[in-house]
């Protein structure tokens, strides 16, 4: 294994622009290819594993992936007209794996791991319901640990099942009703909620009190006193659309801003949020 190189594991295997390793390989259980994406600092000996993990990827698992992806479904047909949209066979599924007609999977991210013996997939690809947004499902230790709307989450974030998930993680669907109603006596015992012109299910709420507040070490009012005075909050308030950009990079935007000023960290913004621009 020693001399193991890229080019063993995938086809047309070669470096991208941002410092990856792309390339396509077989997802067994579809018979397909798909694009594999080996983040900077993955050793040919990690991807290696991570394609036996994809390769062990039985209807087991492909059920369970179906049943919160279905969960997903129903939860845009209540909320949504995208039903209008989908042929009538949507509104009758009986097996969870029906829902492959609706989604596919064309992409595994590897990321460089906390624990290399613990099995990962980092699995993207698109969906019929809401096809603007992509779909991202994440495994860690042979179980569905997210899946949803595509966010750039990291399969190694210890906190994506936490109860506060349950609105755009769908591994918690089941227990939404309940999630809710602990949610709802949380915040009746504690200080009013900020910031209520921004959606509870928008991203812009986790990249504050979840992404701001663990790297500042502080609460989720004081996170959103950071925030305060900075250009990226006045572009919030202009653009009420861009709550709903990904935390992710709404937090490498605050870094930015920090770091390399207001008016770098608006370029970049800009860019990646008006790709044909």
């Amino acid at each position: 294994m020693a001399d193991l190189q890229f080019t063993d594991l995938l086809q047309q295997a070669g470096p991208d622009e941002f410092g990856r390793v792309t390339g396509s390989a077989v997802f067994p259980y579809f018979n397909r290819e798909i694009e594999v994406i080996c983040h900077e600092g993955v050793t040919p000996e990690y991807a290696a594993k991570s394609l036996q993990w994809l390769a062990a990827v039985d209807e087991g698992q492909m059920r369970e992936i179906c049943q919160y992806a279905w969960y997903y479904l129903q939860d845009q047909l209540e909320a949504t007209s995208v039903g209008e949209l989908l042929d009538e066979g949507v509104e009758h599924i009986q097996d969870p794996l029906e829902v492959l007609r609706y989604m596919e999977f064309g992409a595994l991210d590897i990321h460089p791991p906390q624990d290399p013996d613990v099995p990962v997939l980092n699995l993207s690809g698109g969906c019929a319901w809401r096809e603007d947004e992509g779909l991202q499902c994440l495994l860690r230790g042979g179980r569905v640990v997210y899946l949803g709307t595509w966010d750039d989450w990291d399969v190694w974030d210890k906190h994506l099942l936490d109860e506060d998930r349950y609105l755009y993680n769908y591994v918690l669907y089941p227990r939404r009703a309940e999630l809710r109603q602990r949610a709802a006596e949380r915040c009746a015992r504690r200080e009013p909620l900020p910031h209520l012109e921004f959606a509870m299910g928008a991203p812009v709420r986790y990249f504050v009190e979840v992404l701001l507040a663990q790297e500042a070490r502080c609460t989720r009012t004081e996170a959103w006193t950071r925030l305060e005075g900075t250009r990226l909050m006045e572009l919030l308030r202009e653009d009420p659309a861009l709550a709903w950009t990904r935390a992710p990079l709404l937090f490498q935007c605050w870094c930015m801003e920090r770091d390399q000023g207001a008016v770098a960290m608006e370029v970049y913004l800009w860019e990646q949020t008006h790709p044909e621009g």
